[in-house]
This record gives C-alpha cells, sequence and structure tokens, in this order.
C-alpha cells in the first residue's frame, strides 16, 4: 500500500507553458481526447478547448473564472513556466515511497503447490508456516501498530489455501491488533482457485479479504495443457464451477488471463465460455490479462513462448474490448503508482514458511535471493545486506533509466 499522495495544486502563475506529460488523441469527432499522466486527468476539449488550451500553451494569461482556463490548470494540461515536473513527481515517489505509517507485506503461508504449471517462476517445497514464524509475525505487528495508518496483507504461496490454518490463524491475529489500535486493516488473496469451498469463501469474508486473484489460462483445451495438478489432470471446470461460489459475496475477483504464444487464440473462447456461464455483468467478478514472463530459471523453458511487451500491447486492447462487449471487464483507466513496486520500500518483504525474507515475490523458493529471516528481525542489520541494498538504491528517476525521460 503507497503512501497518500501529495495533494495536485498547481501554483498560480502568469504565465503558462504545456506540460511534458500531455497525451492527445483526435476523436470522429474532430474533438481532443486529452489525457495527464501526473494528475491522471481525462478530459474532452472541443474546438473552444483546443483553442483555449493553444493560447494559454503560447505563455498567454489565464482568464480569472474561466471555466476551462481553470479546467486545464487544475487537470495539469498546462503548467507554470519554471514548475518541475520532474521534481514534483520524484517529491511524491519518495514521500510514499518512506511513508512508515502504512505497511504491506506479502507471506506465503506455504510454498508448496499443488499444480505443476509449465511457467511457473518459483521453486516449490513442502511443509507450511510453522507457530514460531507466525508469533513473530503477530509480535511485529503488534510492535508497529501504534503508529501505523493500515496494514496490507497479501496472502500468496505456492498454494496457500494449502496452509488454510495458518491463514485463519494470522488474519485473526491481524485483525485483533488492527482492531486496538485503530489500524485499517486489508487483505488480498492469490490463488489457483482449484480448493476453494463455501467455507474458505465465508472465511475470506470474516477476515476480511477483499480481493482475490484467479487465473484461467483460456478455455479449457489450452488451460488444461499448461495449468495442471502434479498427477497431469486438468484443472479448468473445476476452477470454473468454483468462481460461481463468489458470485452475491462482498468479494472481488480478478480473473487473471496469462498469455504467450500457444495460448492467445483461446483467449476469446475463454471469455466466451465465462458469459456463458453467467459470469458476465457481474459487478465483482473481471476479467485482466497479463503477459507470461521467464524472469527466473524455473520458467526459462518457456521463455521462446512469450511476447515482447510491444507485440503484447498489440494484442491486449483487442482481449479488452471482447470482453467489455461480455460484461467481463472495463476498459482499464491508467493507474499512478507513485511509489513503485513494494519490494522497494524499507519493510516491504515477502515472509516465507520458515520466516526467509524476500523483496520480490518472484525470488520465492529460492534462498540466493534472500535478505534476512524474520526470526531475529533486525532492520538495521538487514540494511547491511547487499541485497537489500540493491532494492533501496534502486532510482526510477536515474539518468540512467529510461524512467526519468518517459511520459
Amino acid at each position: 500500500m503507497e503512501g497518500e499522495p501529495i495533494p495536485l495544486q498547481v501554483p498560480q502563475a502568469k504565465r503558462y507553458r504545456p506540460s511534458r506529460y500531455n497525451h492527445f488523441h483526435t476523436l470522429p469527432t474532430g474533438e481532443r481526447l486529452a489525457y495527464n499522466s501526473i494528475s491522471n486527468a481525462l478530459a474532452v476539449l472541443d474546438q473552444e478547448g483546443i483553442e483555449r488550451y493553444k493560447r494559454l500553451a503560447q505563455g498567454l494569461p489565464p482568464e480569472p473564472g474561466h471555466p476551462v482556463d481553470e479546467g486545464l490548470i487544475e487537470g495539469f494540461f498546462i503548467v507554470p513556466e519554471g514548475f518541475d515536473e520532474l521534481a514534483y513527481l520524484k517529491t511524491a515517489h519518495l514521500r510514499a515511497r518512506y511513508d512508515s505509517s502504512h505497511l504491506s507485506l506479502t507471506i506465503a503461508p506455504t510454498i508448496a503447490c499443488n499444480f505443476a504449471c509449465d511457467y511457473c517462476f518459483e521453486k516449490h517445497r513442502p511443509g507450511k508456516m510453522g507457530q514460531a514464524v507466525q508469533a513473530k509475525l503477530l509480535e511485529l505487528l503488534k510492535a508497529k501498530a501504534p503508529k501505523l495508518k493500515s496494514f496490507a496483507v497479501t496472502w500468496y504461496g505456492g498454494e496457500p489455501t494449502l496452509a488454510w490454518d495458518v491463514v485463519r490463524n494470522l488474519s485473526q491475529g491481524f485483525l485483533d491488533i488492527c482492531e486496538a489500535h485503530r489500524v485499517a486493516y486489508t487483505a488480498s488473496l492469490i490463488t489457483n482457485g482449484y480448493l476453494l469451498d463455501e467455507e474458505k469463501i465465508a472465511d475470506m469474508v470474516r477476515y476480511r479479504i477483499r480481493l482475490v486473484q484467479i487465473t484461467l489460462d483460456g478455455d479449457q483445451p489450452y488451460h488444461d495443457e499448461r495449468r495442471v495438478l502434479h498427477s497431469g489432470k486438468g484443472t479448468f471446470e473445476r476452477i470454473l464451477k468454483n468462481l460461481r461460489l463468489f458470485l452475491n459475496q462482498p468479494l472481488f475477483v480478478h480473473l487473471r488471463v496469462n498469455v504467450d504464444a500457444r495460448n492467445r487464440k483461446g483467449v476469446y473462447g475463454l471469455l466466451e465460455r465465462l458469459a456463458e456461464e453467467g459470469l458476465g455483468g457481474q459487478e465483482n467478478l473481471k476479467v485482466y490479462f497479463a503477459p507470461v514472463t521467464a524472469t527466473t530459471a524455473p520458467s526459462h523453458g518457456v521463455q521462446g513462448f512469450c511476447f515482447s511487451r510491444k507485440d503484447f500491447a498489440q494484442l491486449e486492447p483487442g482481449f479488452y474490448e471482447y470482453a467489455e462487449k461480455l460484461g467481463l471487464a472495463t476498459i482499464p483507466y491508467p493507474s499512478p503508482s507513485l511509489g513503485g513496486c513494494i519490494a522497494a520500500y524499507p519493510e516491504g518483504f515477502v515472509v516465507e514458511p520458515d520466516g526467509t525474507l524476500q523483496k520480490c515475490w518472484d525470488t520465492v523458493g529460492q534462498p540466493e535471493f534472500a535478505v534476512g529471516n524474520i526470526l531475529d528481525y533486525d532492520l538495521e542489520k538487514i540494511a547491511q545486506h547487499p541485497g537489500y541494498q540493491r532494492w533501496m538504491a534502486w532510482d526510477p528517476f536515474s539518468s540512467e533509466l529510461a524512467c526519468s525521460r518517459c511520459t
């Protein structure tokens, strides 16, 4: 969870210039669709709006009280001369990244998994989180709670439903501590969806797990070639059946579809099947699409099937348009991420079942990337670890990275 962003207020000035973060698109009507990626503002400019924008962009002063001029200024479409937008973004980034009043942890109660997906980036091993690690997690939260505004947990794995007793025990402990100290508590769950049942759904409601991510990789023939049990048995039909458990529940489901060259043709069939099953038009279930990546050694075998970002970007709009037509998605609106990845936060960790601390969930189960252990938690000591230092030294505003030049 990120800290609160800096309020977007452009100081009043006599002369303005166009923001470098503006993006324009001409609509069939001749109007201009304008988007600003700092403010996240979206506007449709008619001919008058276009002329008002050009006028201010040329350095002419705004007209006091004119609604279009005020809107262009409020939306950051024009900014005062001398206003350093990159410095503004960097300030917002650092403020979110180092805000210690918000704590977010990813917790893997087990890194065992009942699936054998061929593109998985993890190294799985049996076992689940013991009492000592659970007690330490509760102890740390209790110590930090008096200074926290919010605490967010992502339940991860492996497959977290294989250690559901751990999820239940820790969830109750987290809730008790947060309620005692008036800390806002939220939780999400990443699961393959195979072992879900009515009891677990009820637990999610009870323990404030409000967001659940489940994966289906295309219609049944495509999904069952890649997301299988260790026995080789397919999993599609059971997951599809379990999705219906979320209907009319106060839970939101992100249905993830991983896409590579092997299953791209199965995406449209999946969307049609979901609609046929009555899952379209549900406010609490939406589909999204993600490219398969081969970032770590366990997944390198599928590297030749992965799309480049550019190639995936060519496919993605078609997927979303069809999903929206069937009531399974809304066209995604950009979402600024001021603080960047939680891995770059001082106390952003993934906690493995034995207490091992990772900075990134892509490295779960790979001890060579660990930065410490929660059982002897000492942030000052962890800060001396070279792996931790590399994460904390990351600067998206470095002139060596494209981030600082990207609009």
